[in-house]
């Protein structure tokens, strides 16, 4: 119930999860666990994952109507 709530709130499951990551690894830049170069990647690959994710549901969605 608090999840469902949660990806509500944030938009959908999948930006929830980016957020919470981006969250997280930007509290260990802060805490100087990882540096901004670290940081960078990780981002890049976090909202890199996160746009391929939601292109390829669109296009499978786009399909399945097309059917």
């Amino acid at each position: 119930i608090i999840m469902g709530k949660l990806f509500d709130f944030c938009g959908g499951r999948k930006t929830t999860f980016a957020l919470l990551l981006f969250v997280a690894v930007t509290t260990f830049l802060f805490l100087n666990k990882c540096d901004f170069a670290g940081w960078s990647n990780f981002i890049i690959w976090v909202f890199g994952t996160y746009a391929l994710g939601n292109g390829v549901e669109h296009v499978g969605n786009a399909l399945k109507k097309g059917k």
